[in-house]
Order: C-alpha cells, then sequence, then structure tokens
C-alpha cells in the first residue's frame, strides 16, 4: 500500500512541477509530509523527514546528471576546479 502511495504521489508532484516550471522540491516536500502524516509518524519530525528525504533523492538526481553530461563532453571541469 505504501509503495502505491508513493507512486501515486511522486507522479502527481512530476507532473505539477513539469506543468509549473519550478523544481520538484518546491512539490515533493508538502507531498512528503502528507504521506508521512498518513503513514502516522510523529508530527514533530514530518517536516524535516520530507526536507531530508527530498535532499537525498535531489543528491543522487545530481550525480545521476553529472554523469550523464560527464559522458557527452558537456560537464567543464577546469571551470569547476
Amino acid at each position: 500500500m505504501e509503495f502505491l502511495l508513493y507512486l501515486v504521489l511522486g507522479g502527481f508532484a512530476g507532473v505539477l512541477a513539469g506543468l509549473f516550471g519550478v523544481g520538484g522540491g518546491i512539490i515533493i516536500v508538502p507531498v512528503l509530509v502528507f504521506s508521512f502524516t498518513a503513514q502516522g509518524f510523529d508530527a514533530e519530525v514530518l517536516t524535516h523527514l520530507a526536507v531530508g528525504t527530498s535532499l537525498a533523492t535531489i543528491v543522487f538526481t545530481s550525480i545521476n546528471s553529472v554523469r550523464a553530461h560527464h559522458s557527452v563532453g558537456a560537464v567543464r571541469w577546469a571551470v569547476f576546479a
């Protein structure tokens, strides 16, 4: 059941982020707060848990993006350094 909840809410957040052209974090954090509330997490940690989860996904997405851009020579490492 939790997997289905995350699948539906993630799809919803992704579509909204794509339609409005905003970063996914502005939509996914409230969605995560909603889903964590539905699962019965303690109210004191809901926001921290949602922001931390969002940041964790951003880190992995960014790493994959850098690897993809590097594979086609689109990263100027001299500028980065």
